[in-house]
This record gives structure tokens, sequence and C-alpha cells, in this order.
């Protein structure tokens, strides 16, 4: 049984699912984010420390009683909803799309979008797909997905 499939039975056997509200991501993010500029992420993989620190940091901000399991979940959550993204639209051949700040979408004339849905079927779902925090799950996720090259730890990138 790896560690998910327990944290899962933990959670389920409590009742203590946990309903992340849009501020709660976000101070959840600010929080990965702050622990991977302190170098307690080492090649891709946050330590315990960075959790202990997180769990204190949510738990002081919400008043909930955060574990790192409901942590590790949430973040799967974020790394599988911004990998659909940065898959499907890294890559210099698809030129035309941008990112919307403000409407947290990814953007493109109509003739572009129909171009990529007709190579790509499974793209139409992301046309109106929201991806809240893009920029700072780039600078969370994609080293992770990248390959050769252009991977670095947090460390490697500080510098």
């Amino acid at each position: 049984m790896d560690l998910h499939q327990i944290c899962y039975k933990v959670i389920m056997s409590k009742k203590e699912l946990v309903k992340w509200t849009n501020w709660m991501n976000e101070c959840f993010i600010q929080s990965l984010l702050t622990q991977q500029d302190k170098s307690n992420r080492i090649n891709g993989t946050f330590t315990s420390q960075a959790y202990a620190n997180m769990v204190d940091d949510l738990n002081a901000k919400t008043g909930l009683s955060l574990t790192k399991c409901h942590l590790k979940n949430r973040m799967k959550t974020f790394k599988n909803s911004f990998s659909q993204w940065y898959d499907m639209f890294r890559g210099t051949s698809l030129s035309g799309f941008g990112w919307n700040s403000e409407t947290h979408l990814i953007e493109a004339d109509d003739e572009v979008w129909a171009n990529l849905i007709n190579s790509k079927p499974e793209a139409i779902s992301l046309k109106t797909k929201k991806v809240s925090h893009y920029n700072k799950m780039v600078a969370l996720f994609a080293r992770d997905r990248a390959s050769g090259e252009h991977a670095e730890t947090s460390k490697e990138n500080r510098f």
C-alpha cells in the first residue's frame, strides 16, 4: 500500500474530507513556493520539514486541522490539473495561445483552437477549463515535467 492509499484510508476513516476554497488554494500555493525558495524541496520532492512547516502555516491561517496527507492529496490535484495544460500547450508548435490572468483561461482565436482540436480532440475540454495561479504553478511544477538540459532543482534555480 502506498502513502497515497494510506492517507486516503486515514482521511476516509475519520471522515475528514476537506473542501478547499480558492483562498485556501492560494495560501497553500504560497506556502509551497515559500518552502521551495527555502530549498526545502530536493529533486522535486518536498522534505518532511517542508510539510511540517506548511501544515503549521496553513492550520494557523485556516483554523483547520490539516495533515500532511491533506496537503499531499491537494498537491496531487494541482499537479494533475497543471500537467494537462502544460503538456498540451508547451512547445513552439503551438503559437497563438496565451494565458489570460484575468479569466484564468488559455486564449486563442477560434481558428487556432480549431486547428489544435482537429489534431488533439482531447483539447476541447481545455478551452473552457480555468487554471488558477498558472504562473505560480509553472514555478512549482514545470521543472518536474522538464527533461534533459532544462531540468534544475530548486537549489540550482536559486543561483
